[in-house]
């Protein structure tokens, strides 16, 4: 045997010798929550394999970290070194039975990097526009809006909303005698019968299960396929029918007007529409339906719109209707050829963005097919669900958003296109990234601005900061007695630096910072911050309190020990000439200065010590007195006489009104003063906000207090 491999043994014996089992237990594999890396003397030089090089894994035993079982290891004979073996994490895919069918078409949409930030949209209502869906589909059901104000199947129109039953949403469709005949309907009411009736045993359509499918169907759950959104709120609302004898679906575009108007209503955050009329059919423009668009984009209500499959220049209708900015026209591209345009997508005008249309996976109604998944055939249809999943998530990441700034994001984050020989504008901005997307995704907060707890004046500057970087900035306005702000922040790949799940967020106010660092939010976790407090406050003291004194008397704090005078003074500047403290109980209960002045003989001295967070006053030349910062006592009890009296605060800073709870109802003034400038600052309980000029309390630091009455003052 080599020297080398009998090195490698040796060591091997110490480490079988640390996990030694006991007598007459059985050999089995090493199980533990953390492992650590180590490399033994003795291995073999490159390019050996890492095993024989010496490079093994070791459990870490319970009761240490494995930090600590590394530096222990180190010490060990044989041992070169060890270190904790960090965690990989895979980029997010979901665990669903077909999901390795998505991957050709779903990979190059940056869905991997998208679902690491955001795959939860459960608070994003989509309205799928189409045949239905079916409502016991097993990766649906748990994805479908709901409308709990007409859940009853009583046949009453509970809410009012024009529509009966609508449990899961609406249809809207004309009776005709062939559909009477075919479909089954009986009634052109709006009617909460919307189950998905498109296909046959024969003949599966399920047009409407599908896209609904393509959009949410349930992520990760280990059942058939993922939707673009795991999570998602699928409203349904039937506009087409049920494609008698194989034919196509129809619909009206009148009803389509009003299922537009039915999902504004209703809440909806996005529209997917999976049909289109043909090119340029006068027919299909009708006042209706761009009132209805027109009433969306007043409330910021996007709607996605397949362009057509008539592999033509002509776009039709909705998606042509480029004047309208909220309308999205989506193309189709072919991922089974690089993604170029597929032969069947219309192209011209209203083509906004594209996605693949070929070779894509949907669900299909479960009373058709078991198991109830398939392929479906090419089309925009499938093109368009795809770009409302990428709305879907990136609104989830931060539902505050402008309408604008959605559609400005994935169009810019959108992968360039082949052009198509054809020469026409197939694909608008591009393919559709939603991880590209997902990232250009800024934080926002909004809400009220305070300084020190007291409004700042209009105009006043607010700051976002990452480790220096200037991420976003506003300014206050003034509204209601309110100093309010809006504030975006930029993330990484809008400015270098910028927002990135691990890194903090810094907000100034002016020239003060606020207290809490913000996170940048981690996965699932959405970047909008409504009714946001922020309050500029003074630095707080770290290790060592220092009080600034200004020429004259100045106030401070006695943040040492007990101590008789002048030995208590010793850290104080030099030159000062007296010492005073306010008695509110000496003057025969009246209130007096108590003084001590170093040249005074000892008899007419009135001040003899300085105990501990005693308020005292010192007349001498400008200075600092510095003192280490003492752990502030919890709970600590004042009591306080009717009348002015000085305490030093070493609660939490906070509002007065908290700060001073324990004796609400008995002050009416509390005063601060300034000793670099020689000015007093005054709060006054009954005063409007604005009126005053401090709103907080500051450990440390002294403040004056009248009382009505006497009172216990607990700072905590």
């Amino acid at each position: 045997m080599s020297k080398p491999a009998m090195r490698i043994l040796a060591s091997l014996a110490l480490l079988i010798a640390i996990f030694t089992l006991n007598p007459g237990e059985p050999p089995q594999e090493a199980v533990a929550e953390h492992w650590v890396s180590v490399k033994l003397a003795g291995g073999l030089e490159a390019p050996a394999s890492l095993e024989e090089r010496g490079y093994r894994q070791l459990p870490v035993p319970e009761g240490t970290t494995p930090e600590a079982y590394s530096a222990w290891l180190e010490g060990q004979p044989g041992i070169l070194r060890a270190s904790p073996d960090g965690l990989v994490i895979a980029a997010a895919s979901p665990n669903d039975t077909y999901y390795h069918a998505q991957e050709l078409y779903l990979g190059p949409l940056g869905v991997s990097a998208a679902w690491n930030i955001t795959n939860d949209a459960e608070e994003i209502v989509v309205a799928v526009l189409d045949t239905g869906i079916d409502t016991r589909h097993r990766d649906l059901v748990r994805n479908l809006w709901q409308n709990p104000a007409d859940a009853d199947n009583d046949g009453v129109d509970d809410d009012n909303n024009g529509c009966i039953d609508d449990r899961y949403g609406c249809r809207f469709l004309n009776v005709t005698p062939r559909r009477m005949a075919e479909c089954g309907y009986t009634s052109s009411t709006p009617t909460g019968a919307i189950r998905d009736d498109n296909g046959t045993i024969e003949n599966l359509g399920s047009h409407g299960t599908a896209v609904a499918g393509i959009i949410g169907a349930r992520g990760n759950n280990h059942v058939g396929i993922t939707g673009m959104a795991w999570r998602v709120s699928l409203m349904t609302l039937k506009v087409l029918d049920c494609g008698p004898n194989g034919d196509a679906p129809t619909g009206e575009m009148s009803n389509v007007a009003r299922a537009i108007d039915y999902a504004r209503r209703m809440g909806a955050d996005i529209i997917n529409i999976s049909f289109a009329s043909g090119p340029g059919d006068p027919n299909a423009d009708i006042p209706e339906l761009r009132e209805a668009i027109e009433d969306a984009l007043n409330e910021g209500l996007i709607i996605v719109a397949a362009a057509g499959n008539y592999g033509a220049r002509g776009v039709g209708f909705p998606a042509a209707y480029a004047q309208y900015p909220n309308v999205i026209g989506v193309g189709a591209s072919d991922p089974t050829s690089d993604n170029g345009w597929a032969p069947y997508s219309s192209y011209g005008g209203g083509v906004d963005l594209a996605a693949p249309g070929t070779g894509i996976v949907g669900t299909i109604r479960s009373d058709l097919l078991t198991p109830p998944y398939g392929y479906l055939g090419p089309g925009t249809s499938s093109a368009a669900p795809l770009v409302t999943g990428a709305f879907a998530l990136a609104m989830a990441r931060n539902p505050g958003l402008p309408m604008q700034e959605y559609i400005a994001i994935l169009e810019e984050s959108a992968s360039p296109a082949t052009p198509a020989e054809h020469g026409g504008n197939w694909a608008g901005a591009g393919m559709v990234n939603v991880g590209a997307a997902l990232e250009l995704i800024p934080m926002t907060l909004s809400g009220q601005a305070l300084r020190e707890w007291v409004r700042p004046p209009a105009g006043t500057p607010i700051q976002a900061l990452i480790n220096g970087v200037e991420c976003g900035s506003t300014k206050t306005a003034v509204a209601e007695g309110k100093s309010l702000y809006s504030l975006r922040i930029a993330g990484e790949k809008e400015i270098a630096g910028c927002g990135a799940p691990g890194r903090e967020v810094e907000i100034k106010i002016g020239t003060l910072w606020t207290e809490n660092l913000l996170p940048w939010g981690s996965s699932n976790e959405n970047l909008l911050f409504e009714n946001y407090e922020l309050n500029g406050l003074e630095s707080l003291p770290e290790s060592v309190v220092v009080q600034e004194m200004g020429h004259g008397w100045s106030i401070a704090a006695h943040l040492g020990p007990t101590l008789p005078l002048p030995e208590a003074a010793e850290a104080f500047p030099e030159g000062w000439t007296a010492i005073s403290i306010w008695d509110p109980k000496a003057g025969g209960g009246g209130g007096d200065f108590l003084l001590y002045v170093p040249e005074a003989p000892d008899a007419a001295q009135t001040l003899t010590k300085l105990s501990q967070y005693d308020a005292f006053w010192i007349y001498g030349d400008s200075g600092a007195v510095s003192n280490p910062k003492p752990e502030r006592p919890a709970g600590r009890e004042v009591t306080l006489t009717a009348g002015w009296n000085a305490i030093v605060y070493t609660g939490e800073a906070q509002a007065v009104a908290e700060a001073l709870t324990s004796i609400e109802g008995l002050y009416d003034q509390v005063f601060r003063y300034n000793s670099a400038t020689g000015l007093w600052s005054s709060y006054l309980p009954d005063s409007a906000p604005q009126l005053n000029d401090f709103g907080g309390l500051y450990p440390y630091q002294v403040y004056w207090i009248r009382m009505n009455q006497s009172g216990t003052l607990v700072m905590e």
